[in-house]
């Protein structure tokens, strides 16, 4: 019986002949790993990369301004009401001879403030909510679920309004637990089908064979791929939350004067709408640029995090 001749792994005939110097065709595509596509995905999402430099811009701002002025955001001078710009002032005095500059930085960081710790509650909350009913399912699954239906089914701003009535008005920790203890049913929502998605996945299948306890499971195997589509809606959720903020403020249920917001520099500047509207202009349109950069940062966070999407080369 004749022997078979062996194919060669190069891919080249029995017999062949090949040009001296030549080089079999090898594929030299780099292999990428998964976060080197999130940051090519993002990267290549132009308004995002332009919010992020926005949000961080404004987050010096509000940071470095104020620790270095102090409590300059309260002070009134009577000889300078409604001064224009100078070079100590630069967007000038309001009605009551406050700097509009040092008081708006004051303002813009008290309101990312409150929308970076309600987030935080939000998305506590919801992880471990949506982490416990993903998990356990059955009767523990329905029931969690039932009580965010509870929630959802809430005029969430009347109930957020009816808190801070209830618990005080004026108070910053106020305004960040009413705002976190009703906006974590998203959060709970995506986790919980990110949990029962990955519940028959080999690892976690693994990881119960081998005796590993629920916990490590949890925090190991299943939560870290359930945090995506949550950064998302975190990175959202901050321009809810300032939005929310503005308007308590604006009604008179959120922080109050001498203490500055952007919701109540609108409320103080809108008895001078027809006199001086400037004094409009600056709290508001540093409002619509918080809550754009915060929202194209998650568009762009969405789309780069999403695997099916692919990379422009």
């Amino acid at each position: 019986m004749a022997r078979s001749e062996p194919v060669p792994l190069t891919g080249v005939q029995p017999g062949a002949t090949t040009a001296p110097g030549a080089v079999d065709e090898v594929d030299l595509t780099p292999v990428r790993t998964y976060w080197e596509l999130v940051r090519q995905r993002f990267v290549q999402h132009r308004l995002a990369v332009i919010a992020l430099f926005l949000m961080i811009t404004l987050v010096a701002i509000a940071i470095i301004v104020p620790l270095v002025t102090g409590d300059a955001y309260g002070k009134t001078n009577l000889q300078l009401i409604n001064a224009p710009a100078s070079l100590t002032a630069p967007l000038g005095y309001d009605s009551l001879g406050i700097n509009i500059f040092i008081r708006l930085t004051k303002a813009l960081q008290t309101s990312l403030l409150v929308g970076a710790m309600a987030v935080m509650i939000i998305v506590g909350i919801g992880v471990t909510v949506g982490a416990i009913a993903g998990y356990m399912g059955g009767k523990t699954d329905n029931a969690l679920m039932r009580l965010v239906d509870i929630v959802l089914s809430l005029p969430s701003f009347f109930l957020i309004v009816m808190l801070v009535a209830f618990f005080g008005t004026g108070n910053m920790w106020v305004v960040v637990f009413a705002i976190g203890l009703t906006g974590w049913t998203t959060s709970a929502r995506l986790v919980r089908a990110e949990f029962l998605s990955s519940r028959s996945t080999d690892s976690v299948l693994a990881a119960t064979a081998l005796g590993a306890s629920d916990r490590r499971i949890i925090t190991r195997h299943m939560l870290p791929g359930a945090m995506a589509p949550v950064v998302v809606a975190a990175t959202l959720g901050i321009a809810d939350a300032v939005v929310i903020e503005a308007t308590l403020s604006y009604l008179g249920f959120g922080i109050q004067p001498p203490a500055a917001s952007l919701g109540n520099m609108l409320t103080n500047a809108q008895d001078y709408i027809f006199r001086n509207p400037i004094l409009i202009w600056y709290p508001g349109i540093t409002l619509v640029l918080v809550v754009l950069a915060a929202s194209f940062l998650g568009d762009g966070l969405r789309d780069a995090l999403d695997p099916r999407q692919r990379v422009m080369s």
